[in-house]
C-alpha cells in the first residue's frame, strides 16, 4: 500500500508537469516549485553532510584538539570567507561578497588553465587527426582500400571519413575567423562548406536532443502504464 500511494504521488506530479504542454497552471507550478525546493533542499543536505562536517568541522575539531593552532586558523578564515557571502542578503554590507566571489573566481580560473588546456584544446586537436584507435585520419593505407575494394562502405568509412573530418574542422574554424576580410580568398572558398558542416552539426544536435526528450516522455510513459498501473490494477481488483 505505500509503495502505490509514492508511485501516486509520482504520477500526479508526472501529470502536472506534462500539463504545461496544455497552458500554464496550477498544477505546472506546484510542480515546478516542489522540485526546485526538493533540490535545494537536498543539496544543502548534501553540502552539509559531504562537504561542511568532513572538510571543516571535523578537520577544525581535530585540530584544536591536537593543539594545531595554525590548522584551526586557516580552516577558521576559510569559514569567514564563506560566511562573508551571505552578505548578500543585506543593503549596507552587500559589497563584502565581492571579496570571497573573487577569491573563488581567481582560484578556479588560475586552477582551471592547465586542465582547461588539456581538455578543450590539445585533446581535440588530437582527436581530430588521430581516430579512437589510435591510427591517424590522414591514412593512405585507407585510402589504398577503397582501391583496392572500391565499395561505398570503403569510400565513406575507409578513405573519406579521416579527410572529411579534418576538412570541416578547418573550414569551420577558418569560418569564425574574424581577423581576414570577407575578400580573403580562403575565407570566400571555406563559407560554404562550412555552412554545411555547421547545419549537419545542429541537426544532429537538435535530432539528439529530442531523441533524449522523447525517451524521458517514454520513460514516463513506461512507469505509468508497466509499473504504475498493473498495482493499481491489483489493489483495485482485491
Amino acid at each position: 500500500m505505500g509503495t502505490l500511494i509514492w508511485m501516486t504521488i509520482a504520477l500526479f506530479l508526472t501529470l502536472a508537469v506534462f500539463s504545461f504542454l496544455f497552458r500554464d497552471n496550477v498544477l505546472y507550478k506546484f510542480a515546478e516549485h516542489l522540485f526546485v525546493g526538493v533540490s535545494v533542499g537536498y543539496t544543502v543536505y548534501v553540502s552539509y553532510t559531504n562537504l561542511f562536517l568532513p572538510r571543516v568541522w571535523n578537520p577544525l575539531r581535530r585540530a584544536i584538539g591536537d593543539g594545531n593552532i595554525l590548522l584551526a586558523l586557516w580552516l577558521a578564515l576559510g569559514v569567514l570567507v564563506g560566511i562573508l557571502y551571505f552578505s548578500r542578503f543585506t543593503q549596507n554590507w552587500n559589497w563584502v561578497s565581492r571579496y570571497p566571489i573573487s577569491i573563488t573566481v581567481g582560484y578556479l580560473t588560475g586552477y582551471s588553465i592547465i586542465p582547461s588546456l588539456k581538455a578543450r584544446i590539445l585533446s581535440q586537436f588530437y582527436g581530430t587527426v588521430v581516430d579512437p584507435a589510435g591510427d591517424s585520419l590522414l591514412n593512405a593505407e585507407k585510402i589504398g582500400v577503397f582501391f583496392k575494394e572500391p565499395t561505398l562502405h570503403n569510400f565513406f568509412f575507409e578513405a573519406m571519413a579521416g579527410p572529411l573530418l579534418v576538412f570541416g574542422v578547418f573550414v569551420v574554424i577558418v569560418y569564425f575567423f574574424f581577423s581576414f576580410k570577407n575578400t580573403n580568398p580562403v575565407v570566400r572558398f571555406s563559407r560554404n562548406p562550412a555552412l554545411v558542416y555547421l547545419m549537419v552539426a545542429f541537426g544532429a544536435s537538435f535530432g539528439y536532443t529530442f531523441m533524449g526528450r522523447i525517451s524521458l516522455f517514454i520513460g514516463r510513459m513506461n512507469f505509468i502504464f508497466h509499473e504504475w498501473w498493473p498495482i493499481f490494477k491489483n489493489m483495485i481488483s482485491g
